[in-house]
């Protein structure tokens, strides 16, 4: 049988979309991702005993380029503005001021980048959406 080849339009341009969800319950957390923009290292996960907890996470983009602008963090669905990112480390983080309700709490961030090498211009996106118990006490 002869081997068919396949054309791509433009070598240098490529789209991935990488769905992984791990775990289960509570402690289930879902990422999906295209280009080069991650979401790795957050927190909380599983079940926390305090209802302050502060929310953390890694978003980089091997491109640079990502900022503060470009990142959305939700709680329990309601956009928070108030969070800190270093650009250096792409470490995020969200002290959550008001007390949590005990009970199950959703997080998802959003993160879109854009930046140039001599090759061309990049872009990418990443969304990753997680949750934690507060125990009651």
């Amino acid at each position: 049988m002869p081997r068919r080849r396949r054309r791509r339009r433009n070598p240098r341009s490529y789209s991935v979309r990488v769905t992984r969800t791990r775990g289960s319950g509570p402690s289930q957390t879902t990422s999906y991702r295209t280009g080069g923009v991650s979401i790795t290292g957050v927190g909380p996960t599983g079940r926390i005993a305090s209802s302050r907890p502060t929310i953390r996470a890694t978003v980089s983009s091997p491109g640079g380029g990502l900022s503060k602008k470009d990142i959305k963090l939700y709680l329990d669905g309601s956009e928070k503005t108030r969070f800190r990112y270093d650009q250096a480390s792409g470490y995020l983080s969200h002290y959550v001021g008001r007390r949590l309700s005990p009970g199950t709490h959703e997080v998802r961030i959003e993160a879109e980048a854009e930046s140039s090498d001599n090759r061309g211009r990049l872009s990418g996106t990443a969304s990753k959406r997680w949750t934690f118990t507060v125990a009651r006490r």
